[in-house]
């Protein structure tokens, strides 16, 4: 089940809630259903000592395989 953000077109409250696709939302304040899906960061993953190994960026030319830009340098 997906979490989605919305805002309340009556209220104005701002909330998130775990939407299952035959769901409809309502807002936890007053009940309303006339709500507009607002759009939610995604969190990063955490640096810790374990996860994802992430090779150093290649450097050269054209862009870095990992951000997509000329900044990174090689390492």
């Amino acid at each position: 089940m997906p979490i989605y953000r919305y805002e309340c077109q009556d209220c104005g409250a701002d909330f998130e809630t775990l939407v299952r696709a035959s769901d409809t939302p309502s807002c936890p304040s007053c009940g309303s259903v006339r709500l507009e899906q607002q759009l939610s960061l995604i969190a990063a993953p955490a640096k810790s000592g374990g996860g994802l190994d992430i090779p150093p960026c290649a450097g050269g030319e054209g862009a870095c395989p990992r951000c997509c830009a000329d900044a990174c340098g090689p390492e």
